[in-house]
């Protein structure tokens, strides 16, 4: 990992942006706005109708007939979100490309700033950055600050770090890529609907070196109950941080061939994923200790790391929650607790650094 000082781009980089679209009509002029008032690139929108229900791709028409760079297509019938995003993405032309959901915005400046990095970096195939979350109608209207600095790093030292973690770092609409690097990649998986990105960014990493633009917002990433990537991905229901977490070691197991030590780095993940599975357990349990979702966190979590089972035991027994519970009383769960939080500000002051925590 090395840090840079950003520098500005010396000329006007082509950038393909690819908007799936599906029943998102009240929210697809806002996206298609933040994409085509970007400054400092030629940008080219393609946005594809999955055979909308409502009226999207009358708004999409209507988008493309103000804006001379926006054009439509129409699935012939309804891909899904994957197999929508896999046909964009064959026919970008730009040097480089981005997929973006309806639902989400840019940050003014954003393809700028990436194109600048990967202009200046040639052995960086994907750039990402922060993302704004927001659950309300209205997306932010500020003006980011320029990036403070550049994050450069190996591709491999990125991946390792991700399934150390066992967790993405990338939502999508921040992670802009070179379309020649794409084409080596491949398409997204469709056997991973939830996690397809996270398999792909560790495939990028295991192709080239990825670059991270921090001190400013590159995305704005819209939650709200009908996100695709949760209803089309399978993510709802009473069960729906498990099966999260079964799409999520799926796509690190998919992806760990590609790396030289691929199998310690999926180690590193299961382990990771089935602390985060005990977590749930012990959160549940508090819940409602009778519920017979415990044991199939716990069960899941001792199938990856079977030297989890004691933890996995403690999280499960009926004297941890007396216990937490005397701690909480007596006000001593406080002086336990503050380290934990000590530590994810730590973690999240470096994530916000260099991308990864």
């Amino acid at each position: 990992m090395r840090k840079a000082t950003p520098v500005a781009l010396a000329d006007t980089p082509r950038v393909s942006v690819v908007i799936p679209c599906y029943n998102y009509g009240h929210f697809l002029p806002t996206a298609v706005e933040s994409v085509v008032t970007q400054e400092g690139v030629d940008v080219d929108v393609l946005i594809i109708d999955d055979c909308s229900t409502d009226d999207s791709l009358q708004v999409a028409e209507r988008l493309a007939e103000r804006h001379p760079s926006v054009r439509v297509h129409r699935n012939e019938k309804n891909l899904g979100l994957i197999g929508t995003a896999n046909t964009g993405l064959a026919g970008v032309t730009g040097t480089y490309a981005l997929l973006i959901s309806a639902d989400d915005a840019l940050a003014p400046g954003a393809l700028a700033r990436a194109a600048a990095l990967m202009d200046a970096n040639p052995d960086v195939g994907l750039t990402y950055g922060p993302v704004t979350y927001s659950t309300g109608d209205e997306l932010p209207q500020d003006v980011p600050d320029p990036a403070s600095h550049w994050v450069i790093w190996d591709g491999t030292d990125w991946a390792a770090r991700l399934f150390e973690n066992g967790e993405n770092q990338i939502y999508s609409p921040e992670a802009i890529v070179r379309t020649s690097t794409m084409r080596e990649v491949g398409d997204y998986d469709p056997t991973v609907p939830y996690t397809s990105d996270l398999q792909m960014w560790l495939r990028f990493a295991a192709q080239g070196n990825v670059g991270f633009i921090a001190g400013t917002v590159q995305a704005y990433y819209r939650v709200h109950g009908g996100n695709m990537s949760l209803t089309q991905g399978g993510m709802t229901g009473d069960r729906r941080e498990l099966s999260e977490l079964r799409h999520r070691m799926d796509a690190f197991e998919s992806a760990a061939p590609s790396f030289a030590h691929g199998d310690d780095y999926l180690s590193h993940a299961r382990r990771a994923v089935a602390r985060y599975a005990l977590l749930l357990a012990r959160i549940e349990r508090d819940a409602d200790p009778a519920s017979d979702y415990i044991d199939e966190l716990v069960t899941f979590a001792t199938t990856l790391d079977p030297s989890s089972r004691r933890r996995a035991a403690w999280a499960a027994s009926r004297t941890r929650r007396v216990l937490a519970s005397a701690l909480t009383r007596t006000g001593v769960r406080r002086l336990v607790i503050l380290p934990k939080i000590r530590a994810t500000s730590r973690r999240r002051a470096s994530n916000d650094d260099t991308g990864v925590h």
